[in-house]
């Protein structure tokens, strides 16, 4: 798995290399809750089978094979969530309510985003993972 984040509070998570899997649609609204250890270190993401705004239930697809070094990670995945840990040791604190959309392609999941922008809190856990993490860009002023 492969994390882009900026400001942080926008994060990416790939499954799958966007530059070999074409963007087949997505999903949006979708409930999650973002994971946290005791120091408040994102340590992962559950993605749950209803909608965010209504609460209805929807059938998520697989996630397919992870095209990226796993590391410490773990993914399991049933009809009701997909769970992901960034370190399969780490044990969960806290779980924020929150909501993702889910990029699809042939192959499976390509990448989750939670949204809107969230607290992303310490990156200890994720380091590994992180291909890019950029201060929020600022806007020249007109």
């Amino acid at each position: 798995m492969q994390i882009t984040i900026a400001g942080d509070c926008q994060m990416y998570i790939y499954l799958k290399d966007k530059d070999v899997h074409k963007h087949k649609c997505s999903i949006s609204d979708v409930r999650c809750k973002m994971l946290y250890d005791s120091q408040d270190n994102f340590i992962g993401v559950n993605i749950m089978s209803k909608r965010s705004d209504t609460g209805t239930s929807i059938v998520l697809p697989e996630v397919g094979a992870i095209e990226f070094p796993m590391y410490n990670a773990k993914v399991t995945e049933n009809e009701s969530e997909i769970l992901i840990l960034f370190d399969e040791k780490a044990r969960i604190h806290r779980k924020v309510t929150d909501e993702c959309i889910i990029d699809l392609c042939d192959a499976g999941i390509s990448g989750i985003e939670p949204m809107p922008f969230t607290h992303i809190g310490g990156k200890e856990v994720i380091k590994p993972f992180i291909i890019r993490d950029v201060p929020d860009v600022q806007l020249p002023r007109m």
